[in-house]
């Protein structure tokens, strides 16, 4: 696959490749504005740097550590690859982590044009098995270094990635795995098919997306912070942002400290705790299928409140606030002049409303 690769842009008087033998352990040094690497299993570290070069350094794991191969396509857009022999073997073992992950090679190789033509003697459709007992022991451990201002994107399969230090967006993406970013300046996107995420110090709008795991947020700035769970907890602990949105199937959401212009906060079944700074404009809504609701504001608040609750009652203790409406499950108030709009809507849980 190797040559067949290294020909394909020759012909095509493409970027430059470097391929290397597979060894016990590795090092490049290349450029590029942007970059992308792939490894299909094991742990990925990315951290900032003061050089005007991209740095990776590979460590080898397994028994059939031999097989792997490394790619390398410098340039404006940078790519590194670890290579597996998927056209000898569709089953790996990675002991570190326990259960299995099954997919579609094309659902791998689609990440570049180049990948691609690494892998083209593998079938899309063929079918990639990871579990701690498969046929094939090879993984690769990578320590990726960006100067500042490269935009970063990193995929796997299944590992754990960490980002750490980094000027510049980045882009962390597992099927099945742990990923933290901290001390990030800029975009910072983050997308795990199971796995929880910690994410601290982001200065960039923030999105995170996991299947399954819990999420923990804490100093973020930016004007978009956007966090969906399928299941599990939510902990955001300070976020100064224009737009703040939570999205959680299953699992409590808690939040200290927000600074946001609007919110939305939406779980089908779990507990929500929100504790607004600032309360002078905007819309906030909360909305839970099942679950109780506190909401903590500012005591210069301009709001005007409509809470709901199914099953469970209202307790208030806001000073100052004109009663337009109430009942035992239906409240409607106004603060401060009303500026602000404050919906709350729980299927089955109390409301608690507070001032600080």
């Amino acid at each position: 696959m190797k040559h067949r690769s290294a020909s394909a842009l020759l012909a095509g008087a493409l970027l430059v490749l470097a391929a290397v033998p597979a060894t016990a352990q590795n090092e490049w040094t290349f450029e590029g504005d942007r970059l992308l690497v792939t490894n299909m299993i094991g742990e990925v570290t990315v951290k900032g740097h003061d050089g005007s070069r991209i740095i990776v350094r590979a460590t080898l794991q397994g028994d059939d550590a031999g097989m792997l191969d490394f790619q390398v396509k410098q340039g404006g857009h940078a790519e590194f690859h670890v290579v597996y022999p998927l056209a000898q073997s569709q089953s790996f073992s990675y002991p570190r982590r326990g259960g299995s992950s099954e997919f579609r090679a094309e659902n791998w190789i689609d990440q570049s044009s180049f990948l691609e033509d690494l892998y083209s003697g593998v079938s899309g459709r063929t079918r990639i098995k990871i579990r701690d007992n498969g046929d094939t022991e090879a993984w690769a451990d990578l320590e990726v270094l960006v100067p500042r201002g490269v935009e970063t994107r990193i995929a796997i399969i299944v590992g754990k990635i960490k980002a750490s230090d980094v000027q510049a967006p980045v882009d962390l993406d597992t099927w099945s795995g742990p990923v933290e970013a901290r001390n990030i300046q800029g975009k910072t996107n983050i997308d795990t098919g199971s796995g929880s995420v910690v994410a601290t110090g982001i200065r960039g709008d923030l999105t995170v997306d996991t299947g399954s795991g819990s999420v923990e947020v804490a100093d973020v700035e930016g004007d978009d912070i956007v966090i969906d769970t399928g299941s599990g907890s939510v902990t955001v602990n300070g976020a100064k942002g224009q737009n703040l949105e939570i999205d959680t199937g299953s699992g409590s959401v808690k939040t200290k400290e927000i600074y946001a212009d609007n919110s939305v906060i939406d779980t089908g079944s779990g507990s929500v705790t929100l504790d607004l700074m600032n309360l002078s404009g905007g819309r906030h809504v909360i909305d839970t299928g099942s679950g109780g609701v506190t909401v903590t504001m500012p005591s210069d608040a301009s709001v005007r409140i409509i809470a709901d609750t199914g099953s469970g009652g209202i307790d208030l203790d806001v000073p100052n606030a004109m009663l337009k409406r109430a009942s035992r499950d239906h409240i409607e108030l106004e603060i401060g002049g009303g500026s602000a709009t404050l919906e709350i809507d729980t299927g089955s849980g109390g409301i608690k409303l507070r001032t600080r």
